[in-house]
């Protein structure tokens, strides 16, 4: 794929999909990049129907008309238990933004409207605040993690410890403030949105390892101590983790 489709293109080809193969289907919401306006030529189609009823959610990866599309298949009481339970504990609620910031090409109704209220009350409660020994934790790995990079003289090595502290710091910025997270380019996009100034930061230092070891690992060292001096600095002596008593054989 070398052009980017039109959303009135990709709008018609989920139109066509739901109404072949989902006619039950009481809303259907398009999200993702379409839904943003940040698609590329090989992005696909996030797509996902609410029903009446279900007797198990589901996902589902399919092609319609040379299109992939990743669907995921929910009633509210489905969509309710995975955001609420599935990903809210780890800081994302990707159900919950498709719906908010994508498109309803089915006939409105009140379902939609529930689930639109269910998403947004979702969105504004925020994620779980993190408890004193997660905050602990995450000081101490990124801690080590950043004494492993200042300390390696191997280019590989450095950029995988690298990579490792980027996403370390970037969630661990975004959840001490409240912030919901994300994965992979959401987690940038989450980043950029809410403190552009460390996204850059983070950002810069990540492209410096790769290039000028040496300025990368400076630059890491000074993007750590920042994210990490609100939440209470670098931890290593003094962190102890005792396992629980029943973990023997």
């Amino acid at each position: 794929m070398t052009t980017i489709p039109s959303y009135d293109d990709i709008r018609a080809i989920a139109a066509r999909l739901v109404r072949q193969r989902y006619p039950t289907a009481v809303a259907a919401i398009i999200g993702g990049s379409f839904a943003t306006g940040r698609q590329t030529p090989s992005s696909d189609i996030d797509l996902l129907l609410l029903f009446d009823h279900v007797d198990c959610a589901w996902r589902d990866t399919l092609v319609a008309e040379g299109r992939t599309v990743e669907l995921f298949a929910h009633d509210v009481a489905t969509f309710t238990y995975f955001c609420k339970e599935i990903d809210a504990p780890g800081g994302r609620v990707p159900l919950a933004m498709m719906v908010l910031e994508g498109e309803n090409i089915a006939a409105p109704g009140p379902q939609h409207a529930q689930l639109l209220a269910l998403a947004q009350a979702f969105a504004a409660a925020g994620p779980p605040v993190l408890d004193a020994d997660n905050l602990l934790r995450r000081r101490y790995a990124i801690t080590t993690a950043v004494e492993d990079l200042v300390d390696s003289r191997h280019p590989g090595e450095a950029l995988a410890v690298a990579c490792q502290l980027y996403a370390a710091l970037a969630d661990l910025h975004l959840r001490a403030a409240g912030q919901w997270i994300g994965e992979g380019k959401h987690l940038f996009r989450r980043l950029q949105a809410f403190d552009a100034a460390i996204a850059d930061q983070l950002d810069g230092a990540l492209r410096l390892v790769a290039s000028d070891l040496p300025a990368g690992q400076h630059a890491f060292e000074q993007v750590v101590a920042a994210v990490l001096a609100p939440v209470g600095g670098p931890l290593l002596e003094g962190f102890t983790l005792p396992a629980p008593a029943h973990w023997r054989a």
